[in-house]
């Protein structure tokens, strides 16, 4: 009979959102005090590393919260539930941020303002970490190794990154105004959202074309189909030699597919499984995260050109 470690294996669980959270929350806290300071004097002040540094802390803790807790993992959770859960869990990682920052700069006066400000900045950003949150969700969906679980991560990165160029624009106001911060020049706080923004718009070009890569070998599996068959899942297969290949796994589903010839089948019962998992399936998967992938393009593409577009208008100004 067919052993147990045959059976296919289960999806894997969601991913961690320590690491994503906090790369996202350090890009938010760096370039949200540096925009804050277009409508804020006192956000001018502010030493720029200490909300990079503590707003990455914080959103790491959050990602921790939002990874771990099960309730908004599961699919019957309202929508509407979910965007409020993750909005109160960004608004308090915001404030606490905020106030840290508050309190390092200003002391204890500075604790509450800048830990309301931070709390509502923070709101400006639940829609970012509601997509890193829905793609590192879709992400635990395949089998660890597998094509789908491969495209699903590069998915959850790409996501990221856009969020990391919204972020970057969002001292647009900033400069447009001028009112940059007084710990950093003019020049350094302009290069800083477009290094954010470029890198970003380069980094998922990059997964476009992995992805790509990853494309081109599941359509060669999937024109190999014709000459493959349906392999039982419990039936009688001889296990007394090894496979002359491990099966390629596509993630999804539990079908296995075989190679099979009439030597193989006058010989004995066994016949090779080279495939896993159900190719409709893992198509769907990778032309739903091409879409997403291409959506963190657009959205990491318009960061880059609202930075330049609003410093070459500052610029025509002293022209």
């Amino acid at each position: 009979m067919q052993s147990h470690t045959d059976e296919p294996a289960e999806p894997t669980v969601m991913p961690s959102l320590t690491k994503p959270f906090a790369a996202f929350g350090a890009a938010a806290g760096l370039f949200a005090i540096l925009g804050v300071g277009a409508f804020r004097e006192p956000a001018r002040q502010v030493a720029p590393l200490a909300p990079m540094i503590i707003t990455a802390g914080a959103a790491a803790i959050a990602g921790e919260v939002l990874g771990r807790w099960r309730r908004l993992q599961d699919p019957k959770l309202a929508r509407e539930a979910l965007v409020l859960w993750v909005a109160v869990i960004s608004a308090i990682a915001g404030g606490a941020s905020g106030a840290v920052v508050g309190f390092v700069t200003w002391g204890a006066d500075g604790c509450m303002r800048f830990g309301l400000g931070g709390a509502v900045v923070s709101l400006a950003f639940v829609p970012s970490c509601l997509v890193v949150f829905d793609a590192a969700r879709r992400a635990g969906r395949a089998r660890h190794g597998s094509l789908v679980a491969a495209t699903d991560r590069r998915t959850v990165l790409s996501t990221v990154l856009a969020g990391i160029s919204f972020a970057g624009a969002t001292q647009v106001p900033a400069v447009l105004s001028a009112n940059t911060s007084t710990a950093l020049p003019p020049l350094v706080q302009v290069g800083l959202s477009v290094v954010a923004c470029l890198g970003s718009t380069i980094a998922i070009v990059l997964l476009q074309k992995r992805d790509r890569v990853a494309r081109a070998e599941l359509e060669a599996h999937a024109g190999e189909m014709n000459w493959l068959e349906r392999a039982p899942l419990d039936g009688e297969l001889d296990t007394s030699t090894p496979p002359t290949q491990e099966p390629i796994d596509l993630g999804l589903g539990a079908d296995r597919w075989a190679r099979t010839t009439d030597a193989t089948y006058r010989s004995s019962a066994r016949s090779d499984v080279v495939l896993r998992g159900s190719m409709e399936r893992a198509v769907a998967a990778f032309d739903e995260c091409a879409l997403r992938r291409h959506r963190s393009l657009v959205v990491a593409a318009a960061g880059l050109t609202a930075v330049c577009v609003s410093f070459a208008l500052r610029l025509s100004v002293f022209l």
